[in-house]
């Protein structure tokens, strides 16, 4: 890119000047980029209008797949799954001594010829009651065991928590609102909103360039990284530059810039695009004609880049042209 021509001004006049000169033009796109990770959860009650309990985690840990991170108050529902436990250990130890006995009652009945007592009819009775009694309470157990679970939140992957809500006395959950957040930090890749998405090529290498760090990175489609790939109401793409190399950024927010190729032309005629301004569609520049007056032509123009434009058609190598 030849440097910027000096604006000259013209002799015996009040006009600036620049005249059309011959180079080469490329145009990049400077892309911003967010190092950042592809894969969270936001992790949140399912019940309106409860007490919390404990938050077990801070931002900072690490957790792995199952790890239990918070719960709401669950205190009566541990105490009444204690008591149905209390109650079927009872009847178990209860219904093994009825076995046993029922077990001998039948031994001296076969002794006796295998007539039926009103002694073993009443065991058996017994036991059937005790054996029923035992069902419902295991019901009850398994149903006050999944309002348990119902108000606990368990890490479904291996991750760093990244948040926590803070919790104050006395309140109380709002169903969906986030409580933790874990973060799996080794999913972290370079991120980018643009509008340059088509110039991007799968597996194609990109250099970026983040606190004077050139990482070398590869261009990975939404769908290779499990995400879904949306284009906002303005055009823009999310893109994503996966890291080959060992070295990755320490700062996990740090920011990065893609330079992106994006069109060039070699031994052109240029102007400052300062010089060239537009009627009705039309691209005009300002000239001083034989007699001296300012006057305005078309010209027919083509690539922008770097504060340039390319002029197509119109102007030749030298011509002088009126700024403003």
């Amino acid at each position: 890119m030849p440097e910027l021509p000096l604006v000259t001004p013209y002799s015996g006049a009040e006009y600036t000047t620049v005249y059309v000169t011959r180079g080469d033009m490329t145009l990049t796109e400077n892309i911003v980029c967010n190092y950042s990770a592809t894969k969270s959860e936001n992790l949140a009650f399912n019940i309106d209008g409860e007490y919390y309990g404990s938050i077990f985690v801070e931002a900072g840990d690490y957790v792995t797949a199952g790890t239990l991170v918070a719960e709401l108050d669950v205190s009566s529902i541990l105490d009444d799954i204690k008591s149905r436990e209390d109650e079927i250990r009872k009847l178990e130890i209860e219904l093994a001594k009825e076995y046993k006995a029922l077990e001998l009652a039948l031994f001296s009945e076969e002794l006796a010829g295998g007539i039926s007592t009103a002694a073993s009819e009443a065991r058996q009775a017994s036991i059937t009651y005790k054996e029923n009694s035992l069902e419902i309470l295991n019901a009850q157990k398994a149903e006050l065991t999944g309002k348990l679970e119902e108000r606990r939140l368990y890490a479904s992957m291996d991750g760093t928590v990244t948040y926590t809500k803070t919790l104050i006395d006395g309140s109380k959950s709002s169903k969906k609102e986030t409580v933790v957040t874990i973060t799996d930090m080794d999913s972290s890749v370079f991120i980018a909103s643009t509008a340059f998405y088509e110039y991007f090529t799968p597996g194609e290498e990109v250099t970026v360039v983040s606190d004077g760090v050139e990482y070398s990175t590869v261009y990975t489609e939404a769908s290779e990284l499990g995400l879904e790939d949306k284009i906002d109401g303005i055009g823009n793409k999310l893109v994503y530059f996966v890291i080959t190399g060992t070295e990755a950024p320490t700062d996990s927010k740090a920011r990065g810039t893609v330079s992106l190729y994006i069109d060039s032309r070699k031994d052109v005629l240029m102007l400052p695009k300062r010089a060239v301004f537009t009627v009705d569609g039309r691209h005009m520049v300002f000239y001083q004609d034989d007699s001296g007056v300012k006057s305005a032509k078309e010209v027919q123009c083509g690539l922008e880049a770097n504060g340039y434009i390319e002029i197509v058609s119109g102007l030749d190598e030298g011509d002088c042209v009126i700024l403003g």
